[in-house]
């Protein structure tokens, strides 16, 4: 399970799989972005959300394909839910 207060270790070119607590919203209504904050872009790929279990999604798909920080964020519309920082 991911946790917003720890920054997460990961490589590059590898696919990931998360548990994320959906913190009361319907995994579906959840979208997934991230942020590269050494060259200002976004995810080369699009993960996706699946629910799991009351309060707990499934979020697949995430890959880095540049070493530095990245930022993933969960928001619904323009509230964001959770963010979650990664050091590659």
């Amino acid at each position: 399970m991911l946790d917003e207060n720890i920054k997460h270790d990961a490589i590059t070119d590898k696919f990931y799989s998360y548990l994320v607590d959906s913190k009361g919203f319907k995994c579906e209504e959840l979208t997934v972005s991230g942020f590269m904050f050494g060259h200002a872009h976004g995810l080369p790929t699009e993960p996706q959300l699946t629910t799991q279990s009351n309060n707990v999604c499934l979020l697949d798909g995430l890959y880095f394909n540049m070493r530095g920080q990245w930022k993933v964020k969960l928001s619904n519309g323009d509230d964001i839910v959770s963010d979650y920082s990664f050091s590659i």
